[in-house]
């Protein structure tokens, strides 16, 4: 039950990152609502898949997940906004 609360969350903070992608202009506000949310979210799906299913074998695929999505989301992140900061991106040319 708590794996599924878990994932459940997990999804729906996705969702939201997803809408404020697709709802703000500047790349920056997009960068916050889908870094911030992505990583949060997807951290919890994996673990709420961990709990659901118990300890087992396929668990240590999911840890490894887990911290690779940790370890890389932020990196991506910034190398986004830094190639954005780089060529002077504004939000006024998006239509």
């Amino acid at each position: 039950m708590i794996g599924v609360i878990l994932a459940g969350f997990g999804a729906l903070l996705v969702a939201i990152g997803t809408f404020g992608v697709v709802r703000f202009r500047e790349v920056y506000s997009r960068l916050q609502a889908s870094g911030v949310s992505d990583n949060a979210g997807l951290s919890l799906v994996l673990l709420g898949l961990v709990v659901y299913e118990g300890w087992s074998s396929v668990d240590w695929a999911l840890l490894f997940l887990l911290v690779l999505l940790l370890a890389t989301n932020p990196i991506a992140t910034h190398s986004i906004a830094k190639s954005a900061f780089v060529q002077r991106h504004t939000g006024e040319d998006i239509t």
